[in-house]
């Protein structure tokens, strides 16, 4: 946005007269002959904006699309706080602001509150130096009219066509002798906003020209707001004697068709064809971003395009200014990537990054010189990242380096040293980096975490055959950034990637990270199938990442160990972390947690959450650990989330009823992965008895959890050094309190009739000692709500104590000197400090009319005081100002070294934290336990060689509780021991078989889990895995009909079900043909009834089923009751399991219920008696005419598998438990079958 000028400058309209224009129409006066017109020498370039357009959504890439969102309009007055009016830092080399006219009538004081040095240039002005070039250049007359360009094009025109006629007019005027006019402070040179100065610039000096330059507040380059925010400006270049005048006119400013000869053109001619030239380029000034390409030359579309980076071409370098340098030598390199950069108080966006936010958010769009710009206060940083992170986008802050006079400092210092560097102009602007990105699985602040449960960043390496994706084998690292948790797993998967899902279902990643055209079809397409719609999909190049070898040298020197370990170049030093050592021979592991390493470097944050050595492995199937629940049950039984997507009426939400973050956590990883142990479940089941039997009990544990922080994370972050002193502070006060708690807790335990609880708090280890030896480096701070540091105590730093003697002597110096002009000037004196930062300090105030010394100048004046600054002081101010940046500097060093000592503890605080989890998962138990009602039971275990489960009127807990549900009415289950292990369920649809058999499911999770069931009476042996197939659906993104899905996880179950597990079969063959689905369905139930011989509970709509397995003693049948009225075609659902079989399916009553047209019911009602009537009829003639198919073909298999055995061609299982068990189920049935 253009400058705000003097009235007189700005005609009543708004909008900038040029010259030629000036000249080019009627004049409403004559102009006064005196009036010089200025000439090439003088005339100043004025950094103007592009006329604002709208800006088009479709034309992000295109920097032509900046616009403001008022589209129209130069005051500053317009300018939101969140902008400046003129960027100087900006600016391309040789420009110059424009001169504005300064009246010389009643001096204007702007009062600035920021906190940083002030702008070095208004010292400049108000101290003459003693060169006498500069005494000139200070005494020269400032044009009473300067050249501008309008940006109206309708103007342009006119000044087009008035171009001859201007030339003509000048040749009247006779030049008067070239005098060279004030400068004002707007013209500083190039990049003048974060310059430091050099050292000799720095002078004391007179009031004389204070008066000149007072009234500079109209004509400031910032507005009055951006001046009070903007606190680290750097201060601007003093001017100096300045060269002769530069050539008015470059060559490329030449018209085409001169050859660059523009001999015949007047310099006004010039500077207008100057000017037109200049406002083309800045409308399209980044010509490399209308051809995105990335830095290998490849465009979007392209299946080898990076994103991530930015090609841009060697001779764009050329033009830019410093800044721009620094901001396109960050971003292209992260180009997909919302960069906020620091200026002062503000972080800006640029170019596609501020249209994005224009466009997605409304933020104000302006131009600043070349660059669209948005804005937004420093302090409002979290809320907006979250705003772009919730919509998908990466977020990176390039913060500064260094405040404005660190920057002078650092330069003064390599001056002293004779540092000399190439780019003068860069070194001179502050310094930036980019100090971390944010994406969505990555994040560490809390102020961007928007839950407590754990959001994982995952890594992923395949090895497969490329002929054959049907075995795969997978590296996987798994990354919580919160906590700086790592785990490590490897596992060889099948064509239907079952442990992979099961890992995705369990973690719900937030970031996915792979190496492009690794990962197979099958894979790719699981991944798209089950992911969440809001992970971010990263994808590295091939030359991207680390190889295997490379990822083992990283870990070297990430983890260097002794010299005896580094003599062997094949093996991981000890000083690497089990987990990695563990996974050393398994090449896919390696690899993925060196993509992930390479990644989080990139991130800028790999360092920090590295350095916590907090590795695991993990398995996602821990088979033989516990109870399995792989993916697909997960997903069918609804443990995690509902069918919708959402927690929902899932079991976890029922049960997760933890108070602390890290609680919740926990409990999370048990659901997944109940017991199996009939010694740990019953440790748990006594636990939770205890808490419910001493309701006391877990008031005390409310008023220890009640408060706590997330300490598990504000650990990790401490360790990283990215927490705030305020929470550093909380830790320790919550460490305290939840020692001191737990020992209480352990206390009132004592009296509990099991050990469970008193163990767990008494092996809690007491951190009082460990927080005390930290207080003891910082002196107590009087409170603790609003401190934003801590102070070593006396002798605990020597660098801060040598700083601080020396603020000291300075401040007892200045005071000594006030005491001495008081005596001088014989009247009270007082010092002014800023309330903020060191940018005014040590002002002198006077009364209003009181007389002061030659070398004071005025700062600021109010209605009863004045403020000034005295000469003889500032260099023991400028002191005083270096040694409190010092000190600063040394309070971060003393941060740093608290956060360590605090560190070097982390196991035991991590110990504690972990126990304190525990208990209140224990609690959470014992509440869910509460909260299902009556009739509940604590489930009893019993030891045995295979499973079974008998439950007494059990109830689904979370539809018992529903509010939609008015009464669930209870069934009894009994699989295996004394009955049939699988149940055969027929009956109709909408009749409640699918609730029967998650109820069922769900209470072996709750009594495994290790807490009450909702049921009045629940006895089994424990099960180790439950295998599902439920409900019908295809997926499309894996290539699956409905069909093929039922039969990949019918595979699956058929693969990993043993004697101990649980298996949920539902009408299973019904995506096919009638015969087609009806044969798999009772190959299956043979399968599962006499060889595998889990628990199962198989319901089917085949009602042949039930005629063809009668006779087997390991199937039972049962039904749903339901009541039907088939003169009226109504049914009523009962809702109760019974013994027995289902009549019918009922399919047309249910259409009738559903409103299928009357004489659509009724045919379909016909037919389907007709046909039930012939198949019958066919079975019965083809018995009598084959004496083979009086007996099922089911049965036929039993004798061959029987004949196979004895003849040697068929084997048993190999667990010799499972081989006596098939061996006495095969004699049931075929002595049923001969009995009957």
């Amino acid at each position: 946005m253009a400058p705000k000028n003097s009235k007189a400058a700005t005609p009543k309209d708004g909008k900038q007269k040029s010259l030629m224009t000036y000249f080019g129409k009627p004049a409403a006066k004559p102009e006064p002959k005196s009036q010089p017109i200025p000439s090439a020498s003088n005339a100043s370039k004025v950094p103007q904006t592009p006329e604002s357009k709208h800006p088009d959504i479709h034309a992000l890439n295109s920097s032509a699309a900046a616009s403001t969102s008022s589209y129209g309009g130069s005051s500053s007055k317009e300018t939101p706080p969140t902008s400046d009016v003129i960027d100087v830092d900006m600016l391309s080399s040789g420009e110059d602001d424009k001169p504005v006219r300064v009246k010389t009538g009643k001096r204007k004081i702007v009062y600035e509150d920021s906190d940083e040095e002030r702008m070095m240039s208004e010292v400049s002005s108000i101290h003459p130096t003693s060169s006498p070039t500069r005494g000139r250049s200070a005494s020269k007359k400032k044009p009473r009219i300067s050249a501008l360009l309008s940006d109206d094009e309708e103007e342009d025109e006119a000044a087009k066509d008035a171009s001859t006629s201007f030339s003509r007019r000048l040749t009247h005027f006779k030049k008067s002798p070239a005098k060279s006019g004030r400068k004002s402070r707007a013209s500083a040179s190039d990049d003048d906003d974060f310059i430091a100065p050099s050292d000799s610039d720095v002078e004391v000096k007179s009031q004389k020209s204070f008066k000149s330059t007072s009234s500079r507040s109209g004509s400031s380059r910032r507005s009055a707001i951006s001046d009070d925010d903007e606190s680290d400006e750097e201060p601007a270049k003093k001017s100096k004697s300045k060269a002769p005048a530069k050539k008015a006119i470059s060559d490329k400013a030449a018209p085409a068709g001169t050859s660059g000869n523009n001999s015949f053109l007047t310099a006004a001619e010039r500077r207008q064809l100057e000017k037109k030239n200049e406002k083309k380029e800045a409308e399209n000034p980044y010509s490399f971003l209308q051809d995105i390409k990335d830095k290998d030359g490849n465009r979007p579309g392209d299946p080898k395009y990076d994103p991530r980076t930015l090609y841009i071409p060697p001779k764009a370098w050329k033009d830019f200014t410093p800044f721009e340098k620094q901001f396109w030598e960050i971003k292209q390199n992260h180009y997909d990537t919302i960069l906020f950069f620091q200026k002062g108080k503000f972080l800006e966006l640029y170019e596609d990054d501020a249209r994005v936010g224009h466009q997605q958010f409304d933020l104000k769009l302006t131009q600043r010189v070349k660059m669209s710009m948005v804005g937004v206060p420093e302090m409002s940083f979290n809320f907006w990242a979250a705003k772009f992170l919730g919509q998908g986008y990466k977020v990176g802050r390039v913060d500064q380096a260094e405040t404005a006079l660190g920057a002078e400092m650092r330069v003064k210092a390599d001056k002293s040293k004779g540092k000399v560097s190439a780019d003068k102009e860069k070194e001179k602007i502050v310094r930036r980096e980019l100090n971390k990105v944010y994406t969505n699985g990555t994040l560490l602040d809390p102020e961007l975490l928007t839950d407590d449960q754990a959001g994982h960043f995952i890594s992923i390496s395949e090895t497969f055959d490329e002929k054959s994706d049907s075995i795969s084998t997978f590296g996987v690292s798994v990354l919580d950034c919160s906590t700086s948790q790592f785990n490590l797993s490897t596992f060889e998967d099948d064509i239907c990637r079952t442990k992979l899902e099961t890992l995705v279902r369990q973690l719900r990643p937030k970031e996915l990270l792979f190496t492009k055209g690794k990962l197979s079809v099958s894979t790719t397409r699981l991944l798209k199938s089950i992911l969440p719609a809001s992970c971010l999909w990263t994808g590295l190049r091939e030359v991207e990442g680390f190889d295997y070898d490379q990822t083992i040298m990283e870990l070297k020197k990430l983890y260097p160990g002794s010299d005896e370990d580094m003599n062997d170049d094949d093996a991981l030093p000890s000083s690497v972390p089990e987990p990695i050592r563990e996974m050393v021979d398994t090449r896919s592991a390696i690899e993925s947690l060196g993509s992930m390493i390479w990644y989080l470097r990139q991130l800028n944050i790999d360092k920090d959450i590295l350095s916590m050595k907090n590795f695991n492995v993990y398995d996602p199937m821990k088979r033989g650990q516990g109870l399995l629940l792989d993916g697909q049950t997960l997903s069918h039984i609804e443990v995690l989330l509902n069918n919708e997507g959402t927690e929902e009426g899932s079991l976890l939400k029922l049960l997760n009823r933890a108070v602390t973050p890290f609680g919740k956590r926990l409990f999370r990883i048990w659901l997944c992965m109940p017991l199996k142990e009939i010694v740990q479940i019953n440790a748990r089941l006594d636990a939770v008895e205890d808490i419910l039997n001493h309701p006391t009990f877990e008031s005390e544990f409310m008023e220890v959890a009640k408060g706590l922080p997330d300490l598990e994370r504000i650990v990790s972050r401490i360790h990283a050094r990215n927490c705030t002193i305020r929470d550093f502070l909380r830790v320790l006060n919550a460490f305290k309190k939840l020692s001191n708690g737990m020992n209480q807790l352990g206390d009132t335990a004592d009296s509990f009739e099991s050990k469970t609880i008193p163990g767990l708090l008494r092996s809690a280890p007491d951190v009082i000692q460990n927080i005390k030896k930290v207080q003891l480096m910082y002196e107590k701070p009087q409170s603790e709500k609003d401190v934003s540091e801590l102070v070593p105590q006396a002798g605990k730093d020597e660098v801060y104590d040598k700083i601080m003697q020396e603020i000291g002597e300075l401040e007892s110096e200045l005071d000594d000197e006030l005491a001495k002009f008081q005596k001088k000037l014989k009247c009270k004196l007082s010092w002014f400090h800023s309330s903020t930062g060191t940018k005014d300090i040590y002002l002198i105030e006077t009364a209003v009319k009181q007389e002061v010394p030659h070398g004071w100048t005025k700062s600021q004046s109010l209605k009863n005081k004045v403020r000034w600054q005295a000469g003889s002081l500032q260099p023991t101010i400028r002191a005083l100002k270096e040694a409190r940046e010092n000190r600063n500097t040394a309070i971060k060093a003393f941060r740093l070294r608290l956060f360590a000592e605090f560190d070097a503890d982390r196991s035991i605080w991590l110990r504690a934290i972990r126990i304190f989890a525990e208990l209140d998962c224990l609690f959470s138990l014992a509440k869910a336990s509460n909260a299902i009602g009556e009739p509940s039971c604590r489930p009893e275990f019993v030891e045995g060689d295979s499973a079974w489960v008998d439950f007494k009127e059990l109830r689904h807990p979370t539809l018992s509780m529903s509010a939609n549900v008015k009464s669930f009415i209870p069934n009894d289950i009994k699989l295996g021991d004394k009955a049939p292990n699988v149940a055969l369920l027929t009956g109709p649809n909408m009749a409640g078989k699918s609730t029967v058999m998650r109820m069922t499911a769900t209470g072996v999770i709750m009594a495994q889990l290790g807490m009450r069931v909702p049921a009045v009476e629940a006895r089994l042996s424990p099960v180790d895995a439950i295998l599902t197939r439920m409900g019908a659906y295809d997926n499309m993104f894996s290539n699956a009909s409905t069909f093929k899905v039922e039969l990949d996880e019918c595979c699956k179950i058929l693969r990993d079900a043993t004697p101990r597990s649980l298996v949920i079969l539902d009408e299973l063959g019904r995506g096919t043909s009638t015969f087609d689905g009806m044969a798999i369905a009772g190959a299956v139930l043979h399968q599962l009834a006499t060889h595998t011989l889990p628990l199962s509970i198989f319901a089917t709509h085949y009602g042949s089923l039930t005629d063809d397995f009668a006779y087997h003693p390991n199937i039972r049948n049962v039904h749903m009751e339901t009541m039907v009225d088939d003169d009226k075609r109504d049914i009523v659902f009962l809702y109760k399991l019974v013994d027995g079989v289902a009549t019918s399916s009922f399919g047309t009553h249910v259409a009738n219920l559903a409103g299928v047209p009357t004489e659509v019911v009724e045919r379909a009602d016909q037919i389907s008696k007709k046909f039930a009537v012939q198949f019958k009829q066919k079975l019965l003639d083809r018995r009598e005419q084959d004496a083979s198919s009086r007996l099922p073909l089911v049965a036929q298999a039993d004798f061959a598998y029987l004949f196979a055995l004895g003849t040697g061609k068929a084997a048993m299982p190999k667990d010799p438990v499972h081989c006596k068990d098939v061996l006495a189920r095969l004699k049931k049935t075929v002595g049923s079958y001969i009995q009957k």
